[in-house]
């Protein structure tokens, strides 16, 4: 739909149920901010954003939206890059917080996991959820795509039964429900893509947690790869506690003034909530390299979310292309080639290289709790690690250059696992050269049969299309 669809007839209809603060125009200070989107291509310019700041706004303006023909988008907070050049609606003024004496915790859907877990601490208990990773990502973005949280490997994903345990949503009619009360839903949002209705409350399973958590980066010069590499192979091979896991990333020699380092560092960001002597005996290996520097803290879950609070601060300044995969096994040799596959990404292209990214999220996955008929990701059985690759361009890039991006990103996999390796795409990085039905397997047919009774217009605009193509 044409962005000119939107008329004075439509502005005059939402302004008779919404308030003039609810209402944000290009022309207004916050625009940006309330629709800009984490890939560049996908950010549509909306002529109008819509913030509603209660369920009967909400309810309302979703009933008039979807009885119209204007293009039309629920927002979080961008990262999923749900963008219309008609209407976005942002959800992010929905923002409930209660715990209970069950230990269910009730928030709103449009917070970001950093309210979340401040608010959690300040209520002053030894609490833990399954919460992103990412601070700055959404509640409901997450949990309809599935969820991934420093606590996956002993808990499962945000949208597991037993994390995720009930949902209030706005369906497409303006009706108001808990998902509880239509087991199909429910099942649908946890992990189906979105497209299912308006997240706008969430109830969440809290336990306890330690708060005593020791997490950080050890930096280890680029030059050690091979070192690493067999260190990480070692160390999968052996049983690891579930509350240990760990990421592996580059940085870049001009990012590390700070340690008086202008060379490219290997990244392993350590997680360990059995506490620093535990954290540290297990990752003395990574300790004892030459020229390791040790970044790591001891802190709780907040303190952990914080140590990425800095990832927002590119949203929408590159055309970016995912490969969210998730693995079986990893060893040395895929170590190696990710890690040459990334660097030679900017011998083709420097200002593509500068855009490109890969993180090893070790240990990061388990069995679905409950079984994989419990929600609508059936994570295959066995799977522990995600290899993200991510490949694009500075925004605003000619198109040719853009469209190496993406066929850099399509040939990564083959690239870093070669042509015949188990590998499945996560939900949360889909992109439109990716198969719906390698996603969700079984639950695809029930997926899309669903899309088409609780968004019969495509509408809502989830991953999977309703439609029979």
């Amino acid at each position: 739909m044409s962005a000119s669809a939107i008329d004075a007839t439509h502005i005059a209809a939402l302004r008779s149920f919404l308030h003039d603060h609810e209402i944000i125009t290009p022309a207004s200070p916050s625009y940006r901010t309330s629709a800009d989107t984490w890939s560049a291509q996908k950010y549509s310019s909306p002529r109008l954003v819509i913030r509603p700041t209660s369920i009967d706004t909400l309810r309302n303006t979703i009933a008039y939206l979807y009885t119209t023909d204007l293009d039309i988008a629920i927002y979080g907070h961008g990262f999923s890059s749900a963008s219309a050049g008609d209407v976005v609606v942002n959800m992010s003024a929905f923002d409930e917080f209660h715990l209970d004496a069950q230990s269910k915790l009730t928030i709103g859907a449009g917070q970001t996991w950093a309210d979340v877990y401040k608010k959690l601490g300040e209520v002053g208990l030894e609490y833990g959820v399954v919460g992103a990773r990412t601070p700055c990502v959404g509640v409901a973005g997450t949990i309809v795509r599935g969820g991934f949280s420093w606590l996956s490997s002993e808990h499962g994903c945000i949208s597991d039964p037993v994390n995720m345990l009930d949902a209030q949503v706005v369906k497409y009619d303006g009706s108001v429900v808990w998902a509880s009360t239509e087991p199909e839903l429910l099942w649908a949002l946890r992990g189906g893509g979105g497209g299912f209705g308006v997240l706008v409350t969430v109830k969440l399973r809290v336990f306890p947690y330690p708060q005593n958590i020791w997490a950080g980066q050890i930096l280890i010069p680029r030059e050690s790869l091979e070192q690493v590499a067999d260190g990480i192979e070692n160390f999968l091979s052996k049983p690891v506690d579930p509350k240990i896991t760990m990421f592996l990333y580059v940085v870049k020699g001009r990012l590390l003034e700070s340690i008086g380092s202008d060379s490219d560092m290997l990244v392993i960001h350590a997680f360990d909530a059995n506490g620093e002597k535990h954290g540290r005996a297990n990752f003395q290996w990574a300790l004892n390299i030459d020229g390791a520097v040790d970044q790591t803290m001891t802190t709780n879950l907040a303190g952990v979310a914080n140590l990425q609070d800095k990832a927002d601060i590119v949203k929408g300044t590159m055309t970016q292309f995912w490969q969210p995969l998730l693995l079986r096994n990893i060893s040395k040799e895929t170590v190696i080639k990710a890690i040459k596959w990334f660097e030679e990404i900017r011998d083709v292209d420097e200002s593509l290289g500068d855009c490109t990214y890969l993180i090893f999220e070790l240990l990061s996955s388990r069995d679905p709790v409950g079984g994989t008929s419990s929600c609508a990701w059936p994570r295959p059985s066995g799977m522990k690690h995600i290899l993200l690759l991510g490949t694009g361009c500075p925004a605003h890039s000619p198109k040719d250059k853009e469209n190496l991006a993406r066929d850099l990103a399509i040939q990564a996999p083959s690239k870093v696992l070669g042509d015949h390796s188990e590998a499945y795409v996560l939900p949360n990085g889909f992109e439109e050269y990716h198969d719906w039905t390698q996603v969700w397997g079984p639950h695809f047919a029930k997926l899309q049969t669903l899309r088409n009774v609780f968004d019969p217009r495509d509408k809502f605009k989830g991953v999977i299309n309703p439609r029979n193509n």
